[in-house]
């Protein structure tokens, strides 16, 4: 087996091996495979947060981020221009990144839960100026059947603004679920640079909600 690391090898443990222009006894490469793996450990620790469920409704709890906090009614009307409170709107300290529930004011039924996908996938489409899709598709949450979509999206600057702005681009994991006659929308946001160290949270959030009863 060759490693990326290595150079040049011959067979015999004691041969002299160029590892990164420096010599080394080939028998000690064992010490470095393990070196390699302590340092993947530690670097796929730093990734994973530290998630406690909540109760966060009367009938929904879900995993919350432990720095996580409710955000006020100021920042979110600051934030998202609306005074309609979410049902659950949590964000970190220094909110960049949110996580929210909602209820859907159209009226659904459960068996058309793919309709309603299809419907709400368009209006994601129309919101940003891109959208790429990272994943979607249906599956089972503690017994409920929820449609995803995960992507990253685009949103360009204004070209008639003075101020010398970038695109903004957001990581996304939004997920629906029809509970009596209205949809939960679940959904995550992140800076699109933070995606690959909160994106396996996000999932684990996603994967274990749990409703009970219905929504009134």
């Amino acid at each position: 087996m060759q490693y990326p690391y290595i150079k040049t090898m011959r067979m015999s443990p004691l041969t002299e091996v160029k590892l990164h222009n420096e010599p080394y006894i080939a028998g000690t490469n064992k010490t470095y495979m393990q070196l390699f793996f302590i340092s993947l450990s530690i670097l796929i620790q730093s990734y994973t947060q530290d998630l406690s469920p909540v109760q966060v409704t009367d009938n929904i709890s879900m995993l919350i981020p432990s720095d996580f906090r409710p955000m006020t009614d100021d920042e979110i009307a600051s934030k998202y221009f609306t005074t309609k409170r979410p049902l659950v709107l949590y964000t970190n300290r220094d909110l960049t990144i949110d996580l929210g529930v909602n209820q859907s004011v159209t009226q659904w039924v459960e068996k058309d839960i793919e309709i309603m996908a299809d419907f709400q996938k368009s209006n994601v489409f129309n919101l940003y100026d891109d959208v790429k899709i990272i994943s979607e598709g249906t599956k089972e949450i503690n017994g409920r059947k929820a449609v995803y979509m995960e992507f990253i999206s685009t949103v360009n600057p204004d070209k008639d603004s003075f101020r010398n702005e970038g695109c903004i681009q957001k990581y996304t994991y939004i997920q629906y679920i029809i509970v009596g006659k209205h949809a939960l929308v679940f959904n995550f946001t992140s800076p699109s640079q933070l995606q690959e160290e909160w994106q396996g949270a996000a999932h684990q959030i996603m994967d274990d909600v749990r409703i009970k009863g219905k929504i009134k």
